[in-house]
């Protein structure tokens, strides 16, 4: 290795003879291969300190990854710790320390549990401060120079018990605030899930209330930084403590102005204090009962003893707020028994009107043949098979939502779900077969298959029907035996029934299909089946309950699907071209129907 002498003669130990340090090189030329240099032999104090820290324990077991002198101060290039050149000096020290710490290959290796630490320290308000020429912690002042220590040692700065002390060398007032305070009472009493400063402010990516991502800023202290401990159900009962305040505070105007992003409105912090909590107990809390008037008068100018009547967090819930919880009690009743009564009314009422159109559809008299029978129970078990697979599919991909619990999938394992699932699978393959094989081989298939075949007049339809809709044409498009909504449905129903059924018989017979195709292409298949089956559920919902349902000309219900008849009424509003061609016109006797036979029944 080269030395440059006038270079190393201004350095730190530039004054020293190589022998000092490199006590075998007795010659010259010297062996190539020298002892370790033994740093203790000047600094004892500092190896002394080092040689029970994690680096020197980690070392003596052989790890050579883990840090030794030379690593953090170099070997013929060491300066003061002051010197802006020097690793040591703080605003190079992250960047040292994150040769070993910033590395995940070797955090990974030694199982170190933070990550990136020094990416996490330059985002944070302490690399801002240093950055601007302050005084700000390092790794140093956190967790020690030389004696470096694991969380776990009660001897560490960065035990979570010596955390407050640690941060108090700067930030002192804030010690001595938190100590006084509940969560430092508790965190000195022992009790571990009491939080420390890092719980609120961060690790390494420390922030104050001023940074609008900060954990303990105006909006997020609220939201998520004290919920995280007062919202967990478990840990507050094991010191009852009420849990869900977070939930009563984002129901009152300040968490509602909170949430909608105002940064003045009063936080958790606000009215209990940010380091020196103390319980509603306590005297000298802010939200005790006598000191409430003071603490909301930091911005309600008028506040006087009315603002301590009465509880802070607003839970009807609370045996302890009667008045509330009367109210609450009276108006649950009062809204089950009218909207409840609302909707029984209307529901009759809607059920009248569903049955009078059933019945219509149903009399022979007055009404058209639209489908035949094979196509009406086709339809029945299509509904049947496509329900029990949506039910069950979800109930196999989110066994745990509360719907569940209203259905007979509430009890049923998982294998029962994928039988039903499966069952109904198959029911629906072999449906589409049959449909297949009438639409081919039957002339009666093949005059269906003609009239939901897409056409150019479907283009203009849309075209003339988004016209009608916005108000630029007078009256929609006249539509034949299928209409361009029909059409689309239908070949995307059978498009999807195809893929459903291809992936979903993958999936059944995952062993075969793995024998021959490898895995990634059935977490293909899998992602495709699930993301189809929210496509077909969606549409059936979406597109096809609106034409069948809600369509203001069809509601309350086009029955068809059951009778398979039409009124006289839908089925010149509906498909006027069929209806002049098969009733009015020369195909009145239905030879000239592109489907099915057509009767309107005599009287």
């Amino acid at each position: 290795m080269y030395i440059d002498k006038d270079a190393f003669s201004k350095l730190v130990h530039g004054g020293l003879d190589c022998v000092m340090c490199h006590t075998d090189a007795v010659e010259i030329p010297h062996n190539p291969d020298l002892a370790v240099v033994n740093c203790g032999e000047c600094h004892t104090e500092e190896m002394e300190e080092y040689s029970g820290s994690l680096h020197a324990v980690a070392l003596n077991k052989g790890d050579h990854d883990a840090a030794s002198c030379k690593d953090c101060h170099g070997i013929h290039d060491m300066r003061t710790s002051t010197d802006p050149l020097s690793r040591t000096h703080p605003a190079r020290l992250v960047e040292t320390c994150g040769v070993c710490h910033s590395d995940p290959v070797k955090m990974k290796k030694h199982m170190v549990s933070v990550m990136h630490p020094s990416d996490s320290y330059m985002k944070s308000a302490h690399a801002r401060a240093l950055a601007s020429g302050k005084h700000a912690a390092t790794c140093k002042d956190c967790h020690g120079t030389h004696d470096l220590k694991t969380s776990q040692d009660t001897s560490s700065p960065i035990s979570r018990m010596n955390i407050p002390k640690t941060c108090g060398k700067c930030h002192e007032k804030a010690m001595k605030a938190f100590d006084i305070g509940i969560h430092g009472k508790a965190l000195q009493a022992g009790i571990k899930d009491a939080p420390t400063c890092t719980d609120c402010h961060g690790e390494h990516n420390n922030e104050g209330p001023e940074g609008e991502d900060s954990a303990v800023s105006q909006q997020l202290v609220s939201r998520s930084t004290c919920p995280s401990c007062h919202d967990d159900e478990k840990k507050m009962e094991r010191y009852g403590i009420t849990v869900w305040r977070q939930a009563s505070y984002m129901d009152s105007y300040h968490g509602m102005a909170s949430a909608a992003g105002s940064k003045v409105v009063a936080s958790c912090a606000s009215c209990h204090g940010a380091h020196d909590i103390l319980p509603s107990s306590d005297p000298n809390s802010a939200v005790n009962k006598a000191n409430l008037p003071q603490t909301c008068g930091k911005c309600h100018d008028n506040a006087g003893p009315n603002f301590a009547v009465g509880a802070v967090h607003i839970m009807p819930t609370d045996p302890g707020q009667k008045a509330l919880g009367i109210v609450r009690l009276v108006y649950l009743w009062l809204i089950a028994l009218l909207l409840g009564g609302m909707v029984i009314h209307n529901s009759l009422l809607m059920l009248r009107h569903v049955m009078v159109k059933f019945r219509k559809e149903l009399n022979e008299v007055g009404t058209y043949k639209r489908f035949s029978l094979g196509q009406t129970v086709g339809h029945f078990i299509l509904t049947v098979s496509f329900v029990a697979l949506a039910i069950s599919g979800f109930a196999l991909r989110y066994p745990d939502v509360w719907w569940l619990k209203m259905w007979f999938f509430s009890d049923a394992s998982l294998e029962t779900r994928g039988l039903v699932h499966r069952i109904a699978g198959a029911v629906l393959i072999v449906l589409v077969i049959v449909h297949a094989l009438h639409t081919v081989l039957r002339p009666y298939g093949r005059k269906e298959l003609w009239a939901l075949f897409p056409k150019f007049k479907d283009v203009k339809d849309v075209i003339a029907n988004m016209k009608y809709t916005v108000g630029l044409a007078s009256e929609g498009p006249k539509y034949d035996r299928y209409s361009y909504s029909e059409k689309m449905e239908y070949w995307g129903m059978m498009w999807g029934t195809v893929l459903m059924g291809v992936t979903g018989l993958a999936m059944w017979f995952a062993g075969d299909f793995l024998r021959h195709i490898p895995k990634i292409f059935l977490d293909i298949i899998a992602l495709i089946h699930f993301y189809e089956a929210w496509l077909a559920v969606g549409t059936i919902v979406i597109w096809h309950f609106y034409y069948m349902i809600l369509d203001p000309v069809t509601y309350p219900m086009n029955w068809s699907w059951i009778t398979g008849r039409i009124t006289e009424e839908d089925f010149k509003e509906h498909h006027p071209l069929e209806f002049e061609r098969v009733v009015e016109g020369e195909g009145a006797d239905g030879k000239d129907a592109p489907v099915s036979i057509r009767e309107k029944s005599k009287p």
